[in-house]
Formats: structure tokens, sequence, C-alpha cells
């Protein structure tokens, strides 16, 4: 069995609660949302930039599509230190290779790893085929007012009712711009409540300028959409990409 890769590299964790971390990024190609805000490219390509020296801005090029053999020689080389905490699994859309995953994830564990998923979150069967191997989900609820694109709500509760139903450590990402529409906010607020329990730990991501759309939003708006959340859900925190504002992969 191959896939399609785009990057394999070493990095710190620019988003979320886990911020920081050093982890080693594997991007998957291919999605099947097309966001206004996204800043990746998800098109397969010929070949994988592989980082070798964390930092360094310099890549080999692999050729494209892996085995799973191939991808295991690639992440221990890049990996040969052993200084990533932890394998991030993104894109694109990893999920859509759920297939490829159940293969490969044996693999990671087996050499202690673990495994961070970073998804869309509207995904959920793909979700249940390889959850045993998932350790954290880093779980996207989209909000149509920000993505332009249709709703995905009864898709993201069932999706982060599988992580509780698994007891994964799940916790959930709403990018927002200025153009967040509050009553859907307040919908999707009641919707993670439901689904996942008050006590779900909510990031508010500011949307970063990207290629289609400059409608980032302002304190006050991010301020006051984080009050309104809390009210349900109490631990929410406003957290930006900052891996941008240190100019890191």
């Amino acid at each position: 069995m191959k896939t399609y890769l785009s990057e394999i590299f070493s990095s710190v964790q620019g988003e979320g609660p886990y911020v920081g971390e050093r982890h080693l990024f594997v991007r998957f190609c291919g999605c099947h949302r097309d966001c206004i805000f996204c800043d990746t490219n998800t098109e397969r390509t010929e070949t994988v930039m592989v980082e070798k020296e964390a930092g360094s801005g310099v890549f080999e090029q692999v050729p494209n599509p892996l085995t799973v053999e191939q991808m295991m020689e690639l992440v221990r080389a890049v990996d040969a230190r052993k200084n990533n905490r932890r394998i991030s699994l993104t894109g694109g859309a990893p999920l859509l290779q759920a297939h490829y995953l159940r293969e490969l994830l044996p693999h990671l564990c087996g050499d202690d790893y673990s495994i961070y998923l970073e998804t869309a979150g509207d995904l959920p069967h793909q979700l249940k085929s390889i959850i045993e191997w998932i350790d954290i989900v880093a779980m996207d609820v989209k909000l149509s007012s920000v993505t332009h694109e249709k709703p995905t709500f009864p898709a993201h509760w069932q999706f982060l009712q599988t992580c509780r139903d698994w007891e994964v450590d799940v916790f959930v990402k709403m990018v927002l711009s200025a153009e967040t529409h509050e009553g859907e906010l307040m919908e999707a607020a009641q919707g993670i409540k439901k689904a996942g329990g008050e006590n779900t730990l909510v990031v508010l991501q500011p949307m970063t300028r990207a290629a289609r759309t400059d409608a980032v939003p302002s304190p006050l708006q991010l301020l006051r959409w984080q009050d309104k959340v809390a009210k349900l859900l109490p631990n929410v925190r406003v957290i930006p990409q900052t891996h941008k504002m240190m100019d890191m992969l």
C-alpha cells in the first residue's frame, strides 16, 4: 500500500494547547475541504519534501508515493536523535488515507511514538477505523460563515462523541474571522457541549491573513466571543498560529 505525502519535518507545534512541543510532522496530500483561509497546498506532489536537519530549511526530495516501509525509514532518519515528542499527522486531511494509516500506525506506536492527529473533524467513520492508535485529537469544528462552505455540524458531533467514547484526549479548534456569525458560533458551542461535555477544551484561533481572504478578526471580537463561549464551555482559550510569528514550518 502506498500514499502521497507533501512534507516530513521536525518543528514546534504552533497551534492549540500543545504549542511549543517538539513534533515530527507528517503532512499528507489531499483534502475534501476548501476553506477560504487555508494556507496549505493539498494537491498531490511528485516528491515528498524531507527536512533532514530541523529548522535548516534544507530539504531532500523523495519520490511519491511512499510505502509504509519507506515512510518508516524516513521517519527514523529525520528523528535519529529521538528528540520529537510526538508524531503529528496533518494535511490536507490525513483521515482520507485511513486504510494506509491502519497499516502505518502500529509501526509508529511500536517505535514508542505518541500519535497526534490534526483533522477537520468531520470524518467519523474513518476515525473509528484507526482511533485505537491515536493519543491526541486536534479536531476542527468548521463554521460556514468563516470557511464559506456548507455546514457540517452533525458530522462534527459524531466525531467528537467517538473521541469521548474511546476516552481519547481531544480538544476542539475553531478558526474565527471578522466574518464569524455569532449565532453560528454559539450553535457550535452548544453542539460541542452536548457531544463532548462542558469540560471540552476549546481553542478559538484567529484567522491568519491568506491568499483568498484578509478578514482577520479584531481583538474586541475575539474577547467578546471568548466571553460568550465561556458561558457554556468554561475551558476556552484564544491561541493564534504561533509558528507564523516565529517564521517556522
